[in-house]
């Protein structure tokens, strides 16, 4: 898998994720208290879905295009949700999304949108062309740091945060590269088992891809069992399974381990979208 964001901004995935996120960074705002988020993939934050890239796989059509058609709803996730994709594309929260949206947010867009003036966060990007896009799209914002490093590195230098209740938020690209198994599966292990030594009770994201290939199969078993051998408290696992087999996307489903998460996390994703979560 080489999952470059460029290609699949706005497919099921990124639904399924941002939807997560926001549910989570929600019950943060709960409490005054500050609260820290460190994103440790971070990309360039802000997608366009007209460019050649994303028209090339064109998974944007049935993820957010028809997402976005199918659900107005006054619940309070799917509302911010909304809202922030209005917001990023007409400047204004309160229009009707029924019109073609041509911009999507990534994740730090999506935190930046949720932070508080007390609130603080961390985006890093390996990649320095993203990483460049990344300081332009959010220029200006006092309470929001770059560093173009190796993000899982940051699970142990980062870590605890001194706010003392946060997010972390682990989304690779599992790129293979030259090597058979993306060394990404390995790294994400090893940096959410620093993060816990150190934060035990933030909360975290950490999401994966699953290809219906044979050869991958062994691969996600493998990290399925090297996660639950963590013995993290609170560790819940959610597949989300697009239930498209004739799509002509490699990856019609995917995962994600939430540690800690907030009460009734599980419940809200299981009514927004029914069938898809396994």
């Amino acid at each position: 898998m080489n999952y470059n964001h460029l290609y699949h901004a706005g497919n099921f995935a990124d639904i399924f994720k941002h939807l997560t996120l926001i549910f989570c960074l929600e019950k943060l705002r709960e409490k005054d208290t500050p609260f820290f988020v460190l994103d440790t993939h971070a990309g360039s934050g802000k997608y366009d879905l007209t460019t050649t890239e994303s028209l090339k796989t064109n998974e944007a059509s049935e993820g957010i295009q028809h997402f976005i058609k199918s659900h107005y709803s006054s619940d309070n996730i799917l509302k911010t949700y909304l809202e922030i994709i209005a917001r990023i594309n007409f400047k204004n929260a309160e229009k009707n999304n029924d019109e073609q949206i041509k911009f999507y947010p990534g994740s730090p867009y999506i935190i930046k949108s949720l932070l508080r003036p007390q609130d603080r966060a961390i985006f890093c990007e390996i990649k320095h062309q993203e990483f460049f896009r990344l300081k332009n799209n959010f220029a200006g914002a006092k309470n929001i740091f770059y560093l173009n490093e190796d993000g899982f590195e940051l699970t142990k230098s980062k870590l605890p945060p001194i706010e003392k209740r946060g997010l972390i938020l682990i989304d690779p690209a599992f790129e293979k590269i030259s090597d058979p198994i993306s060394r990404d599966y390995e790294k994400t292990v090893e940096a959410v088992k620093n993060a816990i030594k150190r934060f035990s009770h933030g909360i975290y994201l950490v999401w994966h891809p699953i290809i219906d290939k044979e050869s991958e199969q062994k691969t996600l078993q493998d990290f399925y069992q090297k996660m639950a051998n963590l013995q993290a408290e609170k560790m819940l696992h959610l597949i989300f399974d697009s239930n498209k087999k004739d799509s002509i996307a490699k990856m019609k489903s995917c995962g994600m381990f939430i540690i800690n998460a907030p009460w009734g996390l599980e419940e809200k994703l299981r009514i927004i979208f029914k069938d898809n979560i396994k």
